[in-house]
């Protein structure tokens, strides 16, 4: 299940969501809320995030990535050289040949690839015993984890928990290097994608925009088996009593306000929507955050219906309490994201998400 990214403050917010009264905008529908700038002057882009596509602003930048394709973690990082994404795999390699100097089962073990990328296998362990079906267990087992660079971006496939896993990993591999947005059965990750046929998948893509520094969007998808999820407002809250919250309240000058919080459909999927601001008192003076929040619980074995969440997180600080309360900056202040143009990229990009 996908962990929705809350803090105390938000736990606060559900005890104590009167603390402002809930500010309504344009009502939401399928197609969204009004648009409000004009295109031209704000550009925009397709970008492939899992096996979906959607609008972002120009400025949007990929930061990051983790695919979870049938048990292999495989976290992809930008802006990175070939010889730093080598001198990171030779330190790695240095500390486990040296953890690995005494086992009995087998040393560690380093293949260097001709396309470049390095696997290790180590930490051998052998398992005896005996299995549910009463056979015995006499087996060795071991973690692989693999590096390779390409196009400046660093990728790393496995862990100390990916066991016995070496050829699945060399699969994705050899996709790395065909890796393209026209690649078919592919997942992707907005700078290119993976050849993998769908099951058992995960996708987690982080993004920022170069033109907003305190901007942020993250991208989910994951599919599941077993009990079908809940929406997020189903789920049991586990936050401050009423009291502690109250105290939490008034020693952090903590406010709270609702913009939206309503069912939206997107492509034929009944997702919840929940947008919101807060302010606290920090060491550096009064933090905001707006956080939008679209989610659709999907349907347990559906490869077609995964998981999705799609979040949009708006944060600045001031060193006096926001003049009009909680929510987004004054107009004088410079280099800041409006309500408007914050809504307008958040219904561009919920209005445009399809399969593809």
């Amino acid at each position: 299940m996908l962990v929705p990214r809350t803090g105390s403050a938000a736990a606060i917010a559900i005890v104590m969501s009167c603390a402002l009264p809930a500010v309504p905008l344009t009502t939401p529908t399928a197609q969204g809320a009004t648009t409000v700038m004009d295109s031209s002057t704000n550009p925009k882009k397709t970008v492939r995030v899992g096996r979906f596509t959607m609008d972002l602003p120009g400025d949007a930048v990929f930061d990051g990535a983790l695919l979870e394709l049938n048990g292999v973690p495989v976290a992809i990082t930008p802006r990175f050289i070939k010889p730093r994404v080598e001198r990171e795999a030779q330190k790695n390699w240095r500390i486990i040949e040296d953890r690995n100097r005494g086992n009995a089962e087998h040393k560690a073990t380093r293949k260097d690839l001709a396309q470049g990328a390095v696997i290790f296998n180590y930490d051998h362990t052998r398992i005896t015993g005996e299995g549910l079906d009463g056979e015995p267990i006499n087996k060795v087992v071991h973690s692989t984890l693999a590096y390779q660079w390409f196009n400046n971006l660093k990728f790393v496939l496995g862990n100390d928990s990916t066991l016995n896993r070496e050829n699945q990993i060399r699969e994705i591999l050899d996709s790395i290097l065909l890796s393209g947005t026209d690649v078919k059965q592919a997942l992707c990750y907005m700078e290119g994608c993976l050849t993998y046929r769908t099951g058992n998948e995960g996708v987690y893509v982080d993004i920022n925009f170069a033109e907003r520094p305190n901007l942020r969007a993250k991208f989910t998808s994951k599919q599941y088996g077993g009990a079908a999820n809940q929406y997020l407002s189903e789920r049991n809250k586990n936050g401050f009593s009423p009291a502690d919250a109250t105290a939490w309240i008034m020693k952090s000058e903590f406010q709270h306000r609702t913009y939206r919080n309503t069912k939206r459909t997107v492509n034929n999927l009944v997702g919840e929507e929940i947008i919101e601001a807060s302010t606290e008192k920090s060491a550096e003076g009064y933090l905001t955050e707006v956080n939008a929040v679209w989610y659709y619980p999907g349907e347990p074995n559906r490869a077609d219906k995964p998981e999705i969440r799609l979040d949009l997180d708006y944060s600045y600080t001031t060193k006096q309490p926001p003049k009009n309360g909680t929510g987004f900056p004054d107009q004088e202040e410079t280099h800041s994201v409006r309500e408007e143009e914050f809504m307008k990229i958040w219904d561009d990009a919920l209005n445009s998400l399809v399969s593809k």
